[in-house]
């Protein structure tokens, strides 16, 4: 009789036992594969964005701002008076600047309070094509993309706020404009703020040929936007340039986060599934004395023993290890749809899948080495008194 076959018998009439432990290991496993493969997916799709958006600079006029206090408490702070504008000719100027080229997307700006219906709401006057560029985040959650005079695009909660729905007319400063769309909820300052071109904006906020502020996007160069942001505060004197950090990069921090936690949960499991192992097969190791003595009385080996523990700590780990990735790559197609802000994708990797399942065995056969070594040391004369 093959050894291998000795293993699996043993495990045949140990199912309850065995079963225990192929359900902790796979708890283990599966964990792991879902956290792994929703941290790989995130850091994917976060670098995606990254490298479609590049990096992003704001450029803003210089204002004045005052703050006061009364005995150290603040009463007011930053507020801005003497607010100024960007110069007309400010987006002639940027192209003008020797990196030009490197430049991938401009999107100015026109932005101003006015009121609906007694509200106060601040409007902001947008070129679309580059929005959508700059931001490619937005999705639209009812109705469409303006894409004419006299349509407006609203945020989510200045629609719920002031009781906005697709198609329906609003007047901003005795001008009447269609609600083209709905933004979907971002969790950012546009969901308060009313979106329209830039011409219909400088109609409704009586303001000439100057922009609020402007938003550029560079390849993904730092070294490129300190020399982009430099030529810019030089061609235009009153402008403030400021490197932004966007949300994908923010997000980018909280994944790296998220992915430490993801390290010290596996630890932790691959302990706890360590521990398992090796209690389970000693608990089996002593209960077996009686059959390991006899099969050191007719002849068997130490090392053999040791591979019978070692064979069926292997066996029921590789099983543990197949069934634990296909159950955490089911739990993250599941909950993948929950990270919407993510746009994850999850896709099968074979060598994912094996790695895993190498790993488990592994980690059997060294959890095992301790049992192994103990019914291999067992002494048959001492074995044979349970006959």
């Amino acid at each position: 009789m093959q050894l291998t076959d000795i293993a699996l018998k043993n495990l045949q009439r140990r199912k309850s036992r065995m079963l225990f432990l192929v359900f902790g290991m796979v708890f283990g496993i599966a964990t792991i594969v879902t956290l792994f493969t929703l941290t790989g997916a995130m850091e994917k799709s976060i670098n995606k964005k990254i490298e479609e958006t590049g990096l992003k600079l704001a450029i803003t006029p210089q204002t004045d701002t005052v703050s006061f206090s009364v005995g150290g408490i603040p009463v007011v702070t930053g507020v801005s008076y003497n607010v100024k504008e960007l110069p007309p000719d400010i987006l002639d100027k940027i192209n003008s600047i020797n990196d030009a080229a490197k430049i991938k997307v401009v999107a100015p700006k026109v932005m101003g309070v006015t009121q609906i219906n007694g509200i106060k709401v601040l409007a902001v006057g947008v070129d679309f094509p580059s929005e959508w560029k700059i931001k490619s985040w937005w999705e639209i959650s009812a109705g469409g993309r303006p894409d004419k005079p006299g349509e407006v695009l609203v945020g989510a909660k200045a629609a719920e706020k002031l009781g906005l729905v697709v198609g329906k007319t609003v007047e901003l400063n005795e001008q009447t404009f269609t609600v083209s769309g709905i933004l979907a909820e971002t969790g950012e300052e546009e969901d308060g703020i009313i979106f329209l071109s830039i011409e219909d904006a400088r109609k409704v906020l009586g303001k000439q040929n100057s922009y609020s502020f402007v938003e550029i996007t560079t390849v993904k160069d730092e070294q490129v936007a300190a020399s982009i942001s430099a030529a810019i505060a030089k061609k235009v004197p009153g402008a403030r340039v400021s490197i932004v950090k966007e949300a994908a990069e923010a997000r980018q921090e909280l994944v790296g986060k998220f992915s430490k936690f993801s390290l010290v949960v596996s630890l932790v499991m691959v302990i706890i599934a360590a521990l398992i192992i090796t209690t389970t097969m000693m608990a089996s190791v002593n209960e077996r004395t009686r059959e390991i003595g006899i099969f050191r009385a007719i002849g068997f080996r130490q090392a053999h023993i040791s591979r019978i523990i070692l064979t069926e700590a292997g066996i029921v780990c590789g099983i543990s290890g197949i069934i634990g990735y296909l159950a955490g790559m089911g739990v993250a197609i599941l909950i993948a749809p929950l990270f919407n802000t993510f746009e994850l994708e999850i896709y099968w990797n074979l060598f994912f899948g094996a790695a895993v399942v190498v790993g488990a065995i592994a980690l059997g056969l060294i959890a095992g080495l301790y049992p192994a070594s103990k019914a291999s040391k067992l002494d048959p004369t001492e074995a044979l008194r349970f006959i």
